[in-house]
């Protein structure tokens, strides 16, 4: 895997010296973040039928930490080893969540971190304006699956009242975050 200059956790970790000492860094790093949005998965708010977690803040950093392709296998882990039975997911796992009215926003996860992580790649997580902008588009791919998905349970008629409104604002604390956080990381840690 190619190491990009533009990504904050190549610049914190770098590359080891060795072939297989650089496979084990980028297992361990998507590793890491598929962990990570398991930790964020359990922390939730119950509103019905789909909780309000911190997920999408898991998605949004390893996508813009990793870059697209580590991203987006991250999430892809994340999916897999919850649907084995990994209890990853907001209300437990199995391959029964594939049934979940939530269970399209997992599979949005990967799009979601892809997003970010190609738009990383081209610098755009160095900059406030256009990291919030990233992680804005990131999330619109994370609701595309989600909101098809849940349509088929709640209809379309009521999806985006069940499955878009109630969390604008808990995602805009969250891109907010995510926002403040990377640009200022990247003054830190420069570029060079």
């Amino acid at each position: 895997m190619e190491i990009s200059k533009n990504l904050l956790v190549d610049r914190v970790i770098p590359a080891p010296q060795t072939k297989s000492l650089k496979i084990v860094k980028e297992i361990l790093l998507i590793f890491s973040f598929a962990f990570f949005t398991a930790i964020c998965a359990k922390i939730k708010i119950e509103i019905g039928v789909v909780p309000i977690t911190a997920q999408t803040l898991g998605v949004l950093l390893s996508g813009a930490l990793l870059g697209s392709l580590r991203g987006a296998l991250s999430q892809f882990l994340y999916l897999l080893l919850g649907l084995f039975g990994a209890p990853f997911f907001a209300r437990g796992g199995g391959i029964s969540y594939i049934f979940s009215p939530t269970f399209g926003y997992i599979v949005g996860f990967v799009f979601c971190a892809y997003i970010v992580g190609y738009l990383a790649e081209r610098s755009w997580t160095k900059n406030y304006f256009l990291t919030f902008l990233a992680f804005i588009l990131g999330n619109f791919f994370l609701y595309i699956p989600g909101l098809f998905h849940l349509a088929s349970f709640v209809g379309f008629e009521k999806v985006f009242q069940i499955g878009l409104l109630p969390f604008i604002p808990g995602d805009l604390f969250k891109i907010f975050l995510a926002t403040y956080l990377l640009p200022t990381l990247w003054k830190i840690f420069p570029s060079k």
